[in-house]
């Protein structure tokens, strides 16, 4: 990206779980000074069902049933729009979505929604979600064997006339079974969420989120 918030300054962030680094947004500025944790939120991904595996004989292929939670975790509301571009935000990886052009997409303090693949089929599986609470379809598929998936807002307009936008959220998750393409040759992710009709869920929500000590497999909670 070409766009950056002002005054957050970006710094290396040591994985212990991989070994490895992530260059980031830092929470602080600490000019001379070791790094600071990595800026979280406001708002994250929590829950990532990439690989639903549902009883043959539905209305809808397994691909459909797919979902992303993300949760709010300041203190305050968070609109899904930028005031100064007049843009809102959307997904800058792993799919394609793009909030509603307006002011009215608020998640509240300590609150969620979901962006869903295919609304109708969530709403079947799902029928104790508020329909208001679900946005979607979006375009293209979670891949099954694991991807980066980002959450960006719009940031300045480039030389070339084109808007950045500014990450807010990523994780490069994966189903556990790709040793090969992680540090150390070990695949930390849980493989229970690979189909097993289970989700991937964010541990702790404050925390960094692109480590996979912070994710685990937990039975379908959309919104819990």
């Amino acid at each position: 990206f070409g766009a950056s918030e002002t005054g957050v300054s970006f710094g290396r962030y040591y994985k212990s779980s991989t070994n490895n680094y992530n260059f980031v947004a830092m929470e602080d500025n600490t000019p001379g000074s070791a790094n600071s944790y990595p800026k979280v939120g406001p708002v994250v991904i929590s829950e990532i069902m990439y690989n639903p595996d549902w009883p043959d004989g539905g209305s809808y292929t397994n691909d459909q049933y797919e979902y992303i939670e993300l949760r709010n975790i300041s203190a305050g509301p968070v609109a899904l729009y930028d005031y100064v571009t007049g843009e809102p935000w959307k997904f800058t990886d792993g799919v394609e979505f793009t909030f509603p052009a307006d002011t009215t997409v608020t998640i509240p303090a300590g609150g969620y929604l979901l962006v869903v693949k295919m609304p109708d089929a969530f709403s079947l599986r799902y029928p104790g979600v508020p329909a208001g609470l679900i946005f979607g379809p979006y375009d293209g598929k979670l891949s099954n064997a694991g991807e980066r998936l980002e959450l960006s807002m719009p940031g300045d307009i480039d030389k070339a006339g084109e808007r950045q936008y500014i990450r807010i959220d990523r994780v490069n998750y994966s189903d556990g079974s790709h040793p090969e393409d992680c540090p150390a040759g070990i695949d930390l992710w849980p493989v229970e969420a690979d189909g097993n009709g289970m989700s991937l869920t964010r541990k702790i929500p404050a925390d960094y989120g692109n480590d996979p000590d912070n994710w685990t497999a937990l039975a379908l909670s959309p919104g819990d």
